[in-house]
C-alpha cells in the first residue's frame, strides 16, 4: 500500500513546513537522441490536507464485512468499528508528535464513554477491554465517546478552531458504547486525563485486539479505514462502520507481536502522507476500474456489467453484499492497495467510487501510480510498439500515444500548454494522422518509446530548508500488473441493453476537451465534428483536410 510513498517529516528535525508543503520530481526517459531526455516535468505540489473545518461523521450503521470470515468456519469478533477509531487517535497523536509539542496539541475532551463493572451494562454495545490502567481506560472512553471525544490543534494561537484530519464525530444517541472492566477497577470517574502517545496507543490497541484474537488482517482493514477519514470528510461522506460483533475475549496465544507493533509504528509517518496527501485515495480507488484496453467511445459497455451485477440474487440477498464482493474484486485486481478496497467497502466508501467512476472523469492524481503502484489513467502507461504506424501509404499515430506526447516537455517553442490533464483516465480512441499533429509531437517521430520517471519527493520548510527523499534510487513509475495487460476485456454489450452511454460521452468529451482547450486549435479530422464533441473548443471551424479513422 505505502509504495513509494514519502514520509511526513518530524518538525523537531527540519523546521515548519511551508504551507506547499511537498512538491515532487519528474524527468523524460527514452530516446537517448531526444533533447527531452532528462527534462524535468513540472507537476503541482501535493496538497496535505492536515486540518479539516468539521470532523467526520461516524455512525454503526454500515452492512459491509459485519461477519469477519478468512476462512470457511473461522469466523472472528467484528472488532472493526472499535479499531478504526482507536487507528484514528493513533494517526492523530503522530501527527501532532511530528509536528511538536511547541505548536501543537491533544487532549481529550469532556465527553466519554460510561464505564461498569461486573454485568451491570447500562449499554447494548460493551466493549470488554478487561484489566488495563486508568489512561488506558481514559484513552478508550476518549474514543469510543458520543460525539468527540479527543481532539488536535495543529496551531495552538488557533486553538480547537480546527479539527485534525482524523477527526471524527460518533453519532451513537440510541446506543452508545459502554466500557467494561474488571471486577477491581475502582476510578469509575476516569479522572486521568493524561493522553496516551501514539505508540502507547498503538501498544494498548495490540493489546485489546490480542484479548480477542483479532487477525493482523483486520487490524490492517481497520487501518486501511481510518486512512479513508480525510477523504470521507472532503467528500462530505458519513462514515457508517459495521457495529460491533466482539463476543467473549479469547485465551488463545497472542496473534500480533512486538515485531509487528514496531513496524507499524515505523510507518505511520508514511501512512499520515498517503492518508492526507490530496487525491490520491480516491483516484487510486477509481483507478482499480479503469482498464488499459478500453478506449473513452467504450467505457459505458465496459463497465455495465458491474451495475447488471448489482441486480442479481446475490447481492440482493444481503445488505451490503454487493459492496463486499466489489471489494474482493477490486483487491485482486489491485493488490497493493486492496485493503484501501476492503476499508472503502467497511467505511460506505465505495458506493462514492463507483459514483465518481461513471462520471467518466474521476479524480486523477498522478502522483497516486507513483506512490501506490496501481495505474490511474493512460497516461500513465508508456505503451507498445513503434509512434510511428503506416497504413495504407499514409503515416499514423495513435492518439494515445498522440495525447502522451503532447504531455511531454516541449523542445520546441510553439506556445501550447498542456501542464495539467487530461481530465479524464480512458485513453482516447483511433488514430491521428501525423501531418495533422502538432511539432512538439511530430519532432518525436523516430523515438523510442518515452516515459515519466519519477524521482522522488521535496519537502520546503520555512527555514529555507529542502529535504529531498529520492528513496534510494531512480526508478521508473512501476508496470501495471501482468493480469491487467494481458486479460481480454469483454464489451461486447449490446448497446439497447445498456442503462445509458453517458460515461462514454463525458469520458470521451473530457479527453478531446483538453486538446482543444490549450491553444491549439480544432485538427483537420472528421473525429472532430462528432455529435459527442459538439460544443467543445471552436465549433464552428471547418475542416477540409484528411480524415482519419476512430472517432467516438
Amino acid at each position: 500500500m505505502l509504495g513509494r510513498v514519502p514520509p511526513l517529516p518530524d518538525r523537531d528535525q527540519y523546521g515548519l513546513l511551508k504551507p506547499s508543503l511537498l512538491s515532487t520530481k519528474w524527468r523524460v526517459t527514452g530516446s537517448k537522441d531526444c533533447d527531452a531526455i532528462g527534462k524535468p516535468l513540472q507537476m503541482p505540489p501535493v496538497p496535505l490536507r492536515l486540518q479539516t473545518s468539521s470532523p467526520t461523521t461516524v455512525a454503526l450503521s454500515g452492512n459491509s464485512f459485519r461477519k469477519w470470515t478468512e476462512q470457511e468456519g473461522d469466523d472472528q469478533p467484528n472488532l472493526l468499528a472499535v479499531l478504526a477509531l482507536a487507528w484514528s487517535y493513533i494517526l492523530s497523536a503522530r501527527l501532532v508528535e511530528l509536528q511538536g509539542s511547541d505548536m501543537s496539541m491533544l487532549t481529550y475532551t469532556e465527553t466519554a464513554a460510561p464505564i461498569y463493572r461486573g454485568d451491570k451494562n447500562p449499554s447494548s454495545v460493551s466493549v470488554d477491554i478487561g484489566g488495563v490502567n486508568s489512561r488506558t481506560v481514559r484513552w478508550f472512553a476518549a474514543i469510543l465517546a458520543p460525539g468527540v471525544g479527543f481532539q488536535i490543534a495543529l496551531d495552538r494561537e488557533q486553538s480547537y478552531s480546527r479539527h485534525g484530519p482524523w477527526a471524527y464525530s460518533l453519532a451513537m444517541h440510541a446506543s452508545p458504547f459502554s466500557i467494561k472492566c474488571r471486577e477491581d477497577y475502582e476510578d469509575q470517574k476516569i479522572s486521568d486525563n493524561t493522553t496516551l502517545t501514539s505508540y502507547q496507543a498503538l501498544q494498548s490497541l495490540i493489546d485489546f485486539g490480542n484479548r480477542y484474537g483479532v487477525s493482523s488482517h483486520q487490524l490492517h482493514a481497520a487501518l486501511a479505514t481510518a486512512l479513508l477519514f480525510p477523504t470521507l470528510n472532503y467528500l462530505k461522506v458519513t462514515s457508517t462502520l459495521p457495529c460491533l460483533a466482539a463476543g467473549n475475549p479469547k485465551g488463545s496465544p497472542a496473534k500480533i507481536g512486538n515485531e509487528a507493533l514496531d513496524r507499524l509504528f515505523d510507518d505511520l509517518p508514511y501512512y499520515i502522507t498517503l492518508s492526507c496527501g490530496g487525491d490520491v485515495i480516491i483516484s487510486s480507488l477509481c483507478g482499480v476500474f479503469w482498464n488499459p484496453h478500453i478506449p473513452s467511445n467504450l467505457v459505458s459497455p465496459w463497465l455495465q456489467p458491474l451495475l447488471d451485477f448489482k441486480k442479481t440474487k446475490i447481492c440482493q440477498s444481503a445488505p451490503g453484499r454487493y459492496n463486499e464482493i466489489l471489494a474482493v474484486m477490486s483487491a485482486r485486481r489491485a493488490p497493493n492497495i486492496a485493503y484501501l478496497s476492503v476499508g472503502a467497502a467497511i467505511s460506505g466508501l465505495t458506493s462514492t467510487v463507483l459514483e465518481q467512476v461513471l462520471t467518466g472523469q474521476p479524480p486523477l492524481e498522478r502522483h497516486a501510480f507513483a506512490w501506490t503502484g496501481v495505474p490511474q489513467s493512460f497516461m500513465d502507461l508508456a505503451g507498445e510498439g513503434e509512434y510511428c504506424e503506416t497504413h495504407f501509404s499514409r503515416a499514423y499515430i495513435r492518439r494515445s500515444d498522440c495525447w502522451r506526447l503532447r504531455k511531454l516537455p516541449p523542445t520546441v517553442d510553439d506556445d501550447l500548454h498542456y501542464g495539467v490533464g487530461p481530465f479524464t483516465p480512458w485513453a482516447p480512441p483511433g488514430y491521428a494522422l501525423w501531418k495533422n499533429c502538432p511539432l512538439r509531437v511530430q519532432v518525436h517521430r523516430n523515438c523510442e518509446r518515452h516515459a515519466l520517471a519519477y524521482g522522488g519527493s521535496m519537502w520546503c520548510f520555512s527555514n529555507g530548508l529542502v529535504l529531498e527523499d529520492d528513496l534510494g534510487r531512480d526508478s521508473l513509475v512501476p508496470h501495471i500488473p501482468k493480469d491487467r495487460l494481458s486479460e481480454d476485456p469483454d464489451v461486447s454489450h449490446d448497446l439497447q441493453f445498456l442503462d445509458n452511454e453517458d460515461t462514454s460521452i463525458e469520458a470521451t468529451r473530457a479527453s478531446f476537451r483538453w486538446v482543444l482547450d490549450n491553444g491549439e486549435g480544432r485538427p483537420q479530422e472528421d473525429a472532430y465534428k462528432d455529435a459527442w464533441l459538439l460544443g467543445i473548443g471552436d465549433e464552428d471551424s471547418e475542416s477540409d483536410g484528411d480524415s482519419a479513422g476512430g472517432g467516438s
